[in-house]
């Protein structure tokens, strides 16, 4: 099975000298460790990890990398500015190559590309997840999320 797992970043302090270094706030954190903490109970574990370069999506990728025990490699083109299109065309690229991947990056993004994995529109919130079986790539299916 080939497995793809989106997570946007945990909610983030909306006040800093730029958007790029927009840190967690304790809430985020919170959320983003019980999100890791649900991925490690379903056993999933991605074989690549990627997350922006944003402050807030690299807080949110060290969290789950450590609960996980996985490494992450920082990603920009999931910095929120490429396409969906782009985006599919990355997620297709790396599947070929590993059988699970992770993503974590920001909205409007993840709630774009989710809806259209899902066919239906889907609000993704700060620190959640969504797993996908994306064996059939025409036809992905949702596993889980939370």
């Amino acid at each position: 099975m080939k497995t793809l797992i989106l997570m946007r970043h945990g909610k983030a302090d909306p006040y800093a000298e730029s958007d790029f270094s927009r840190p967690l706030l304790p809430t985020g954190r919170e959320r983003v460790l019980r999100s890791a903490q649900a991925l490690l109970s379903q056993q999933t574990k991605p074989e690549l990890f990627f997350a922006s370069p944003l402050l807030r999506a690299q807080q949110t990728a060290e969290i789950v990398a450590r609960v996980l025990q996985v490494p992450f490699q920082t990603q920009d083109l999931l910095d929120g500015r490429l396409s969906a299109k782009g985006l599919l065309e990355f997620i297709q690229t790396h599947l070929q190559e590993k059988d699970s991947l992770l993503l974590v990056g920001h909205n409007p993004n993840m709630s774009i590309l989710a809806s259209l994995l899902c066919k239906e529109y889907v609000s993704f919130e700060p620190g959640q997840y969504m797993c996908f079986d994306m064996t059939d790539f025409s036809n992905p299916k949702f596993l889980a999320g939370a």
